[in-house]
């Protein structure tokens, strides 16, 4: 199996194929989410990860599989760990 060329980190996914696209803002979903907005802001600025945790969260504010985005997160990761080792 093939990885994509350049994943996109999961935040950015959030961002441009969720909220912007719904009118939400970072602040009314976070609230939504009953998390900080210093939270959901390092998430779609690719500071932080996607937890199990953070994936049930979305899911459900979403409507999608908690997979969805545990998948995005190893995709980035792995492709990440890519780039590492090519560097190295």
């Amino acid at each position: 199996m093939k990885l994509p060329e350049n994943p996109f980190h999961p935040g950015e996914i959030l961002l441009e194929e969720f909220l912007e696209p719904m009118g939400m803002t970072q602040s009314a979903f976070a609230e939504k989410l009953g998390w900080t907005r210093t939270r959901l802001n390092e998430l779609i600025k690719g500071k932080r990860g996607i937890t199990a945790d953070a994936a049930l969260d979305l899911a459900k504010a979403l409507k999608t599989s908690p997979k969805l985005w545990m998948n995005l997160q190893a995709t980035w990761d792995l492709a990440q760990a890519v780039k590492r080792r090519r560097v190295a």
